[in-house]
């Protein structure tokens, strides 16, 4: 059994050092929030869980309920994932929302599949998270998917802290799908965290297929031009002087010490494309 947390700005400023400590063994991270904007805490989560050696996914709930706007939901996470040069992860698509109950059952399906098929274009894997209320309802057409299945699912309202046993696992979940993760409880407490948080057990250990994170293991070439090449970006020098730029970078020449810095940007998955 693998235990572990997903997390947003509402949990504050976590100290992942401890969190890793109380064995948290993944996160799931908010990405963007519903204006668009990136969630205020993810640059800081997605970093404490890099350097605690905590593998983690993103998630995004979705409000829509247009094509367009499914199209642009998906568009805004792979956006982010690919500033910070990600190009391994699941993006969780959190359908539950209420206002999505009246869209109709094919209606939501083709919201879901437009956003599956954006997501796993662009080299991502796609999950569904989901109440399960709104997976027996069938708001949505589950049959038509063979993604796994994270699904919340309280059977005990009282609080957990994360060193308690789950409820038992007759209350576990049930999907048609593979069940990546079963969300026990919206109030968990946890070391390193002082707001509730959201408990999870994991099924489907995704990081012991997907160890590349935060190119981690990507590059380990001799040079920056290489390693943006690697990843498939531009590595000439016109296109390194907007990098360099982007990242605050003044003058840049190409000096070993400016390519130092942005190799360790680049190597940390905090490196800003222009």
């Amino acid at each position: 059994m693998y235990k572990g947390i997903d997390v947003s700005e509402h949990q504050g400023t976590i100290d992942w050092k401890r969190v890793k400590k109380a064995g948290c063994r993944f996160a799931v991270l908010r990405s963007i929030k519903r204006d668009g904007r990136t969630d205020s805490q993810f640059w800081a989560n997605a970093r404490g869980c890099y350097a605690n050696d905590i593998p983690y996914a993103v998630y995004r709930y979705t409000y829509a309920v247009l094509p367009t706007e499914a199209l642009e939901e998906a568009g805004q996470v792979i956006r982010l994932l690919q500033s910070q040069g990600k190009r391994s992860c699941r993006i969780w698509w959190d359908v539950e929302d209420k206002s999505l109950e009246l869209l109709g059952r094919e209606v939501l399906t083709g919201l879901i599949k437009t956003a599956e098929n954006t997501i796993t274009g662009a080299g991502y894997e796609f999950g569904i998270y989901t109440g399960q209320f709104f997976y027996d309802a069938g708001f949505f057409d589950a049959g038509a998917f063979e993604c796994p299945m994270w699904v919340a699912r309280y059977p005990v309202s009282r609080s957990f802290t994360f060193e308690e046993n789950p409820p038992s696992e007759e209350y576990r979940p049930e999907t048609r799908q593979p069940l990546f993760a079963w969300q026990y409880t919206s109030k968990g407490r946890i070391d390193g965290i002082d707001r509730t948080v959201d408990l999870d057990i994991c099924y489907l250990p995704f990081w012991k297929t997907e160890k590349e994170y935060y190119l981690d293991a990507v590059f380990h070439g001799p040079s920056l031009s290489a390693a943006l090449e690697s990843i498939g970006v531009d590595g000439s020098f016109r296109h390194r002087e907007d990098i360099a730029a982007a990242n605050q970078i003044a003058d840049y020449k190409g000096t070993a010490a400016q390519n130092t810095r942005l190799l360790k940007l680049l190597g940390t998955g905090n490196l800003l494309m222009p």
